[in-house]
């Protein structure tokens, strides 16, 4: 049974605004000045100024303003001189800040935050003490979760400038929690279940009608995503039928779609904690033809119809009905996704400096994925996307091209990328789709009209993009299946 852990981020929750100095703000004043002054010698003579100004707020204006603008030399060289004048200054806090961050012992991270508190208490931290009390929640910690959410609500605030409520802080920690100490996360999430309960029951005095509208759609998605991680922390608590007892009530009640699917979820999951396998029967056959939500498998399948019928008498032709319509409604869903528009033509150089051209691939289905190395998602999906490239790797009919695109940060792109792949033992062939130094944009993504990444295209052998698809999928044997299928549709032509 595939598991989904439902999490609220905390910034859904109480939409808030880490606080800022009065400097800070005087400096994104400045700063917006500066950024729309069309005049280059009064802006070049204004950062000289700057860059040379024995006023600390001076030369954040400067290193701001190359930052915004992705002068890399100059912001580096802006911060360094700023530090070493500055030593006690804010740049000089903030790359403290950004070391301390990046450290992994979470314990350690503990020790030099406090460190740095006592050294100045009004340095700005609101982000990394919310950090902090989620990472201590995932570790199960109660205790270290519930001192960083004191210290997250001293230097955080509500938009608005309103203290940050602490049940709600508690109860939405108490999300990552739920994993580690579900016991522990029980009394923190009833208590912003209540909270949200109130939310949605109580209208805010002077409201109009579609600031109350979407108040309460807000409202409605806190509410019950917290009641399905309270759901969660239950059935791990050993609570399984006071679990289902909840949400079987609840699901009744429940009118936005979205929060009907989240509950609908966490109520199969508790019938098949309390072992009701032949209620939850119907919902695990719709599951396994279309959603795969609960990566239904023979033996669950198995479980539900002998609850059922009583035997395993007739099952086979049973699960054999099922596996029909699971073919019909993939083949939907995919005539769905087709297009036919001509893949714009490009040339690129790959890691080891050889040219590739699309033109010269006619006649071959060519698979595009547009990545970077900093792209968590586009990571996260290449155990998937190795296990395409495997089962076509004899094919020569089907090339798979990873278009490293977007660099950010130092070094060599090309070198950063093809590191990465190596280290992971990927076997992939990765072309590098370099900023252009003027426009600081990718060409070929922009070509391809890429908005985020990953970002996939699988081209026919006529040149023909016949699906574009977006995102990452964590199901490795479903994106496999899906672009397995995307393959063969566009092989045909």
């Amino acid at each position: 049974m595939k598991k989904i852990i439902l999490t609220i981020s905390l910034t859904t929750l109480l939409l808030t605004a880490f606080a800022q100095t009065e400097k800070t703000q005087s400096i994104r004043e400045r700063l917006k000045v500066l950024v729309e002054n069309k005049d280059e010698k009064v802006v070049a003579s204004s950062l000289k100024k700057l860059e040379k100004s024995k006023n600390e707020s001076d030369r954040m204006l400067a290193y701001s303003y190359y930052r915004s603008t992705g002068n890399e030399e100059k912001e580096n060289g802006v911060k360094e001189s700023t530090i070493k004048d500055f030593p006690k200054g804010q740049l000089a806090y903030d790359a403290r800040i950004k070391e301390i961050s990046q450290i992994k012992s979470l314990d350690e991270k503990d020790v030099l935050y406090k460190a740095l508190l006592m050294e100045n208490p009004d340095v700005q931290v609101g982000f990394e003490m919310h950090m902090m009390a989620m990472s201590y929640a995932d570790q199960g910690n109660v205790e270290k979760m519930k001192e960083y959410v004191t210290l997250y609500r001293k230097y955080a605030r509500e938009r608005g400038g309103k203290e940050i409520d602490e049940k709600k802080a508690l109860a939405s920690m108490a999300v990552n929690l739920v994993r580690k100490n579900p016991a522990a996360a029980i009394p923190f999430l009833a208590e912003g279940l209540e909270l949200h309960r109130k939310d949605l029951a109580e209208p805010e005095e002077g409201e109009t009608e579609d600031i109350r509208t979407q108040r309460r759609a807000r409202a409605e998605s806190n509410y019950y995503g917290m009641l399905t991680t309270y759901a969660d922390a239950l059935m791990g608590s050993g609570k399984e039928a006071d679990a289902l007892q909840l949400l079987a009530a609840v699901r009744q009640e429940v009118k936005d779609k979205r929060a009907y699917q989240s509950v609908q979820f966490s109520y199969v999951n508790a019938l098949l904690a309390n072992k009701k396998y032949a209620e939850a029967l119907p919902f695990l056959e719709e599951d396994y033809k279309r959603h795969n939500i609960f990566a239904t498998n023979e033996e669950t399948l198995r479980k539900g119809y002998v609850a059922a019928i009583g035997s395993l008498e007739g099952f086979e032709a049973y699960k054999g009905g099922l596996d029909d319509a699971k073919r019909v409604f993939a083949k939907e869903v995919l005539m769905k996704k087709v297009v036919t528009k001509e893949a714009p033509d490009f040339e690129l150089k790959d890691v080891d400096g050889n040219t590739v051209r699309l033109a010269d691939l006619k006649g071959k289905v060519v698979v595009l994925d547009f990545w970077a190395t900093w792209c968590g998602p586009c990571k996260a999906s290449f155990p998937g996307m190795q296990k395409a490239v495997d089962k076509y790797k004899d094919d020569p009919n089907v090339r798979f091209l990873f278009i490293h695109t977007w660099e950010k940060g130092s070094g060599d792109p090309a070198a950063n990328a093809n590191k990465y792949v190596k280290d992971n033992n990927y076997t992939f062939e990765v072309l590098m789709d370099l900023r252009d130094a003027a426009t600081k944009e990718s060409a070929v993504a922009k070509a391809y009209k890429v908005d985020g990444i990953p970002a996939k295209f699988v081209i026919d052998p006529k040149g023909r993009i016949r699906f574009e698809n977006g995102g990452a999928s964590m199901d490795i044997e479903k994106s496999v299946e899906e672009l397995s299928a995307m393959i063969e549709f566009a092989r045909k032509g």
